[in-house]
């Protein structure tokens, strides 16, 4: 963990409004902030160098220090509710796509407290599919089938507990055969104890609980299910296809509302769930034909969720201070200076002018949807060279190489192999920092993005040329009007993302008149996507449209959150 950093709840304020900053330091001591105005945050002794005007008469203060924890993973969680209690026997279903070796047990449904020995769990670890149950004072009964899974491969998966004979029962079938797999198979235990399933914690898909959750499952899931009584192995295929309606508790459709931050439970007692962390949706199920490419078009068949151990999309921190922007603070980049002891974070932010009030009639456009995208990338670049660099120019020093406490960049691949296709600002975003090198560039300074982009402003500042600064966010939101009262539109070096809103706003413009001056590279290429469930986060699926750092999966091209 970095031991000193954070996040604000957004990129962009106007006078009047208020940004409220997450901090995490790990020192016993206070921690000071003060704003900054960030004019060049190259930190090359060759060029400007770091250029910073000073605004604690403006903003400062000191706050107590307090390690802030970061949960990585997604799941589904499901509140408790009258109808998950007083169960006696209870059979769960689902269909699962497992993505990664089985050496450590993960949660598929799971509403288990194994300190208190109560509760149930179906799951996967080295022996395949497996259940618990709870048998009280924080002892336990398991079994597994003892057959790993293969991965990458659906299989139809299923726990039943009988309380009349306390016969605990487990299995795994799956959906594509392989002659040289043997990887069928159940098993029977019975308990000497009666479980205690009754426990006031939530349902989990796709984690196994705990007071910080763990048990991560990586892979997709499909169809999960819960049912009243227990069902034998010959009739678990006939019942997860169509099950009657006086047996289910709970049965939930992935391939509703697949845009929706929820899941969606068509069984009787409506318990709907709300999913955790960002898990990939628009994902192919065990039905997916391959004659449909986009979900919108057949969405029941995909009807997958994909979870990873690594997910994350809201750090969740308390706040320890908010910045009420004050009237005639000049528009431009800002940024909360924090110091405790030797340890110094920065943690950037922009001063946008008042809707409809703007300061001059020229306008650059920071380029937040590629910063979010790019952020925590682990370039595996942290070699002594670079280190010897930064130290020497005063860079910053840490790395997503070394830190990737955070979740890392869209650039980046999950644990499983998969890409990540969604990144937050909700999170440290330790490389859009002034004064962050991207990589040791013997030719120059190595600069990327924000540090990059701050070329701009300090040219701008040393000609003497006023402009308001607006976001990618902020024209995503509010469109053509925001672009209305400027002459000329200024791209900073790497506006590379954008929305269907972003470009139809900035096509306007032009055709209306407007100046476009693009002063980027390799901008204006890959289409993403937001949704007001899960704000702060961008989404891209990398198609085989273009050059890409990784490739989705045949079927999987298209935005969930379109």
């Amino acid at each position: 963990m970095v031991p000193l950093t954070g996040y604000a709840d957004r990129f962009s304020a106007a006078p009047g409004e208020t940004i409220a900053f997450q901090v995490s330091s790990a020192a016993s001591e206070p921690y000071q902030a003060q704003l900054i105005r960030v004019i060049c945050g190259d930190p090359n002794p060759a060029g400007p160098g770091i250029k910073e005007e000073d605004l604690a008469t403006v903003f400062a203060g000191t706050y107590a220090s307090r390690a802030q924890p970061v949960s990585l993973g997604s799941y589904a969680r499901v509140p408790h509710a009258a109808a998950l209690h007083g169960l006696t026997s209870f059979t769960l279903i689902a269909a699962i796509w497992p993505t990664t070796s089985q050496d450590r047990r993960q949660g598929i449904m799971a509403k288990y407290d194994e300190a208190s020995g109560t509760g149930y769990a179906l799951y996967t670890d080295a022996g395949g599919a497996g259940v618990c149950i709870g048998t009280g004072s924080g002892q336990s009964h398991h079994i597994s089938v003892g057959k790993p899974l293969r991965e990458r491969t659906w299989y139809t998966i299923w726990a039943a507990y009988d309380a009349s004979t306390q016969t605990l029962s487990v299995g795994q079938l799956p959906l594509q055969s392989s002659v040289s797999a043997d990887d069928a198979g159940r098993a029977l235990g019975t308990s000497e104890r009666p479980a205690h399933l009754d426990t006031s914690g939530p349902l989990l898909i796709a984690a196994l609980g705990g007071s910080s959750v763990t048990g991560h499952f990586n892979g997709k899931i499909e169809r999960p299910m819960m049912l009243g009584r227990a069902v034998g192995e010959d009739d678990i295929a006939e019942t997860a296809a169509a099950v009657s309606p006086d047996d289910l508790i709970a049965g939930w459709d992935f391939s509703r509302d697949i845009s929706s931050a929820h899941i969606v439970d068509t069984g009787p007692h409506g318990l709907q769930g709300e999913l955790v962390n960002l898990p990939a949706r628009a994902m192919t199920g065990s039905n997916w034909t391959g004659e449909e490419m986009c979900w919108r078009h057949a969405p029941e068949q995909y009807g997958a969720i994909h979870f990873h151990e690594d997910d994350i999309y809201d750090c969740g921190w308390e706040t320890d201070f908010s910045f009420t922007v004050p009237e005639g603070l000049k528009s431009g980049a800002y940024a909360m200076r924090l110091t405790c002891g030797a340890l110094r974070e920065t943690i950037p932010f922009f001063v946008r002018p008042k809707p409809g009030q703007p300061t001059s009639t020229a306008c650059v456009l920071v380029p937040t949807f590629t910063y979010t995208v790019y952020s925590n990338y682990s370039r595996g670049v942290t070699n002594d060279a670079y280190r010897e660099r930064a130290a020497a120019w005063g860079a910053r020093e840490w790395t997503a190489d070394d830190h990737q406490d955070y979740g890392l960049s869209t650039y980046n691949f999950h644990s499983d192999g998969s890409g990540i296709g969604y990144a937050s600002r909700l999170r440290p975003m330790i490389t859009v920092r002034p004064g962050f090198l991207s990589y040791h560039d013997p030719r120059g300074s190595g600069l990327r993005h924000l540090p990059a982009d701050t070329h701009l402003f300090d040219w701008l500042e040393a000609m003497g040329h006023d402009a308001d600064v607006i976001t990618d966010h902020d024209l995503h939101a509010e469109g053509m009007e925001l672009l209305a009262p400027y002459k000329v539109l200024i791209t900073a070096s790497h506006p590379e993302y954008h929305t269907k809103e972003t470009l139809d706003a900035i096509t306007t413009y032009t055709e209306r008149g407007g100046r476009l001056m693009y002063l980027g590279g390799n901008g204006f290429y890959w289409r993403v996507a937001l949704h007001p469930e899960w704000p702060g986060a961008v989404e891209i699926r990398r198609n085989e449209g273009g050059i890409r750092a990784w490739a989705a999966e045949p079927g999987e091209y298209f935005n969930s959150f379109d």
